[in-house]
């Protein structure tokens, strides 16, 4: 008898990941250990907690979690309830054993009833064990529905375990839901984390970024199915830092019975001799000669892993060139050197800048700025009442990070912001967030 379709990433031949994902209900095992071994003379009798998965899952870290509990009254509705006073929960990568199954679930309006919290989930009963216990709901209970960028921190006592910092404000025992409603990827940084944690105490909850929805223009419909073909060269988020950093070619596409991208990844050719080199060799690099690797392939069955189609130059069988050109919005490095790590990257700072020329020895650009009050519009920057313009050498274009998709705005706002630019908030970098 089937329950429901498993989402899966291809990881190599034989093989396929599978993770809980942000948005899904999965069933843990209580008072799980490690040290459990099945038994068939003797079944183990096992209880169940259920938790909303928060965040996807990040190499290092794991997810995040929040517990849920049955809503008196119902039969299969669950809303969120506090966990040893804390909102939020990780499972580590070295608890995920902690996961049981998933449970297929449908998230309310609050609509449904008088007496149904809002963002509550009504989980499939056939996935759930019986004498389940029961949590009251505040009749004040509220959800806030948005979208969230987590990052990571965490807070080290004088004795050296990782301890619980404040939780997020308001009253979380009925049903608060804070939730990414893209497929924007994210990713989670390790480096601050202490080896051996205490399993009592729950790490430090994601510090939350409000990723804000584009104004004027729609960025997610530049990559809908039918914007696909074969041949295309695509840039996708990576797995570093979640900005568009990886590039990969369109091999094949099927349209039924489903949907399904096969791609062919793309792999930088080494730099010319005089250019700048990466120290760190294995440092993504954002424009130069790339390569198509016939041996790394994978299937996609959604496009929000892409970012947007990049302009390419076929130089050779499966080679092809990627640089900045005019007219393109690229980030750029900020106090860049060839000595920026990939496990640095998450702290890395950016300026955003419009490519203006380009030719064989260098490339000028005209470094933007956000609009005050308008979190997804840059414009020029100014100073001393002059545009402020970079010259990028060719031999340091490492200083290029990645392309930004962008939307050059006209007749918006009655034409108050005609050559201004739209980028897109997905591919833009977590620390832009945190100082705006």
């Amino acid at each position: 008898m089937f329950s429901h379709f498993i989402y899966w990433v291809k990881s190599s031949k034989d093989t396929c990941k599978i993770y809980p994902r942000k948005g899904e209900t999965w069933a843990l095992f209580k008072n799980w250990d490690i040290k459990w071994r099945s038994d068939p003379e003797r079944p183990r009798k096992y209880e169940y907690e259920f938790v909303e998965i928060l965040s996807d899952y990040a190499e290092g870290i794991g997810v995040f979690v929040a517990y849920m509990g049955k809503v008196k009254g119902f039969s299969c509705l669950f809303c969120r309830t506090k966990k040893e006073g804390f909102d939020f929960y990780p499972i580590t990568p070295e608890q995920l054993f902690k996961f049981s199954h998933r449970v297929p679930s449908f998230q309310m309006t609050g609509k449904e009833r008088k007496d149904v919290p809002k963002g509550s989930f009504e989980l499939d009963p056939a996935s759930l064990p019986t004498n389940l216990e029961e949590i009251a709901v505040p009749e004040d209970s509220e959800v806030e529905v948005a979208k969230i960028h987590p990052d990571i921190s965490f807070s080290e006592s004088t004795t050296g375990k990782v301890e619980p910092m404040a939780t997020s404000k308001g009253n979380t025992s009925g049903c608060q839901v804070n939730r990414k409603t893209d497929l924007t990827t994210e990713h989670i940084s390790s480096d601050n984390c202490t080896e051996d944690l205490d399993d009592s105490l729950p790490l430090t909850p994601p510090e939350v970024f409000e990723i804000p929805d584009p104004l004027f223009y729609d960025f997610d419909g530049d990559k809908s199915p039918e914007k696909f073909q074969i041949g295309h060269i695509w840039a996708l988020y990576s797995e570093e830092d979640g900005l568009p950093k990886y590039y990969a070619r369109i091999m094949k596409i099927d349209i039924q019975p489903e949907f399904k991208l096969y791609i062919g990844w793309l792999a930088p050719c080494p730099p010319p001799k005089d250019a700048v080199k990466w120290l760190d060799k294995k440092m993504l690099t954002g424009c130069g000669i790339f390569r198509q690797e016939k041996s790394r392939q994978e299937e996609y069955i959604v496009t929000g892993p892409f970012s947007h189609r990049v302009r390419v130059e076929h130089t050779d069988k499966n080679f092809y060139a990627i640089f900045p050109r005019k007219g393109e919005v690229w980030a750029l490095y900020k106090n860049w050197s060839a000595g920026i790590t990939l496990s640095g990257l998450k702290t890395c700072e950016y300026d955003m800048v419009e490519i203006l020329e380009d030719n064989d020895s260098q490339i000028k650009v005209l470094v933007l700025e956000l609009v005050i009050g308008l979190k997804s519009v840059f414009r020029a920057q100014r100073k001393s009442g002059s545009a402020v313009t970079m010259k990028i050498s060719r031999v340091e274009l490492l200083r290029f990070s990645h392309q930004i998709p962008a939307f050059r705005l006209t007749s918006e706002r009655g034409g108050t912001l005609e050559g201004y630019w739209e980028l897109d908030p997905a591919a833009l970098p977590i620390t832009f967030f945190r100082s705006s």
